[in-house]
């Protein structure tokens, strides 16, 4: 997958990629510590269709869930029953 890299001075670092569905997905690395996670309107690629503003232990935890899933024994599965 190709991912963009572009220098915002004075901000920090916003990586972007495109999935497979086509939409243009990206994370805005802050100088400040805080990360951004943006969505691009599907009609056009250059306007922030969706944000959300994380803290450092923020983007821990959504770092955690995308790449372990925690399971029932976790600490974070005993928040989450089986409907």
């Amino acid at each position: 997958m190709r991912v963009k890299e572009t220098l915002l001075p004075g901000v920090g670092i916003c990586y972007e990629f495109r999935t497979a569905a086509g939409r243009q997905v990206g994370v805005v690395a802050r100088r400040d510590g805080t990360t951004e996670l943006v969505v691009y309107a599907e009609d056009d690629p250059e306007y922030v269709a969706e944000s959300v503003m994380l803290q450092p232990d923020e983007r821990a935890t959504l770092v955690e869930l995308l790449t372990a899933p925690p399971g029932p024994s976790e600490p974070l599965g005993r928040i989450h029953r089986p409907i």
